[in-house]
């Protein structure tokens, strides 16, 4: 499944270093806010990643089903819209699908290092996004922080070595280089130092 959405995807990828560069920049400076910023601005993120996943999941069946991409823009649109939304509008919702959506990347990612099968792997990382979900609207504070300060962390490390792949040149622990386990481990302890030192606990949101 993921196999098949990067090869689907692959041609909206940066094709020039130039272009290269400046995704990278921009995927920095998103992770930084989410390494420092994630719990106050978690509406925000969540927003955007439901309308994401609506996005890619009605591009995908508009063109399925009327074998058009025009239909199939259509129908991502509206799909973004809705789950955008709910993301805003139900806060809870936008927390759960926020937290699944980043221990799956995480998960898989480091599964498919692992473990050679990769149905297998999906499976997995499908169960522990659902659990995160699921713990994050229980634990909604504490589990914000942790997720956003390690997701952003370890983004952050990936873009930033992927400017100087030769750093990365090194054995590798869940598909991860040496250099960038350090600075995620490192940014990530920071990062969730910072958000609990800089926010309050707030009353329970809808």
């Amino acid at each position: 499944m993921i196999d098949f959405l990067t090869d689907y995807f692959s041609s909206f990828q940066p094709h020039s270093q130039a272009e290269f560069t400046i995704f990278l920049v921009i995927s920095m400076i998103f992770s930084a806010l989410s390494i420092l910023l994630g719990y106050k601005l978690t509406r925000l993120w969540s927003t955007l990643i439901g309308a994401g996943i609506g996005f890619i999941a009605g591009f995908i069946i508009g063109e399925t089903i009327w074998e058009t991409s025009g239909a199939g823009f259509i129908a991502g649109i509206v799909l973004a819209v809705i789950l955008g939304a709910i993301s805003f509008f139900i806060y809870k919702a936008g927390v759960f699908i926020m937290c699944a959506s980043m221990a799956f990347t995480f998960v898989y990612s480091g599964l498919s290092a692992l473990i050679n099968i990769p149905a297998l792997s999906l499976v997995l990382s499908i169960v522990i996004a659902i659990i995160a979900g699921v713990v994050s609207i229980i634990f909604l504070r504490p589990f914000i922080i942790v997720t956003t300060a390690i997701g952003g962390s370890f983004e952050f490390a990936q873009s930033l070595f992927s400017l100087f792949p030769a750093a990365t040149q090194s054995s590798q622990l869940f598909g991860l280089s040496w250099p960038i386990l350090l600075v995620g481990s490192i940014l990530s302890v920071l990062g969730i130092i910072v958000q609990f030192v800089t926010t309050k606990k707030h009353g329970k949101r809808t």
